[in-house]
């Protein structure tokens, strides 16, 4: 069967990679991906994959995420190549890594001149500003409407199974709510960091604290590059990260809603028909499958 990645178009040129920023999300990384855009790079965040390149790209990335992390998927784990055909439009990339892991940090690190930022915070606080923000999501998709919408519009079916299997990565397939959901969440983000530091050469990165604060003068003399006269991008808080995806989902839904509508209305229109013409006995057979 072939791969998402390999139905993907090559790049008709693929940029030389600058920066990984191997932070995972929660730590600052909707404010890092705007800081390289206004740099001058090129940045794939998680923004970029869902409301700018869409269901081909989230399809990408939840491969890589299976692929990596589920040994008994059958897919076959990314190597550089595929990072490059999947990648190879931008020079940055933001948080991404987070979810793939080991071999997406290590297929860069190879390169010397490929430069890392890696922004950490306190895990406690991590754990739960995950669960307030993709937590919800994750929630959201067993819940009406989404649980039936996510069937009449590819791109909503694709935004809910991308973001469900982020949250199992990062979670270690615990759910939201579940008795050892914050300690897996914990563990496993403690891990990650520890594992990045281990990887990636001490000439090659550049480790921020949040609590220190994430400013222009953390990361522009790391990247060798002016401090920009405008102010740092804002913190991404839970409400504005809510709000961002509603943003981008609100019209998919809009148009789920309507391609349901079109099948729904007609088939309640015949069911009431029948319902006039042979009684209860077709609305118990249209029952027995509820």
């Amino acid at each position: 069967m072939p791969r998402q990645v390999d139905q993907l178009p090559a790049p008709a040129e693929v940029k030389k990679m600058k920066v990984i920023v191997a932070s995972a999300s929660r730590t600052g990384t909707l404010g890092l991906y705007r800081a390289m855009q206004i740099l001058g790079y090129k940045a794939y965040h998680m923004y970029e994959c869902c409301a700018v390149n869409g269901v081909a790209h989230m399809r990408t990335l939840e491969e890589a995420i299976i692929s990596q992390h589920n040994r008994l998927s059958g897919l076959q784990k990314y190597e550089r190549a595929d990072f490059d055909r999947w990648l190879g439009d931008y020079d940055c990339i933001v948080e991404v890594a987070s979810f793939i892991g080991k071999d997406i940090i290590e297929a860069y690190a190879a390169d010397p001149d490929v430069k890392f930022i890696l922004t950490e915070r306190d895990p406690d606080k991590w754990a739960r500003s995950v669960n307030n923000t993709a937590g919800h999501v994750v929630n959201m998709e067993k819940k009406l409407p989404f649980s039936v919408l996510k069937y009449f519009d590819p791109y909503v079916s694709s935004f809910l199974s991308l973001n469900v299997t982020i949250y199992r990565a990062l979670a270690g397939s615990t759910a939201p709510g579940d008795k050892d959901n914050e300690r897996m969440l914990r563990k496993l983000y403690v891990d990650y960091i520890k594992m990045v530091k281990e990887t990636v050469p001490t000439d090659q990165i550049c480790i921020i604290r949040l609590e220190d604060g994430l400013d222009w003068t953390k990361i522009c003399p790391f990247l060798g590059v002016d401090v920009p006269k405008v102010e740092y991008p804002d913190r991404n808080e839970p409400e504005k990260f809510q709000a961002m995806v509603q943003e981008f989902l609100q019209p998919k839904l809009i148009a789920a809603a309507m391609r349901m509508s079109a099948v729904v209305v007609p088939v309640l229109g015949v069911l009431g028909w029948a319902g006039m013409r042979y009684g209860s006995s077709a609305f118990a057979f249209v029952g027995g499958f509820a």
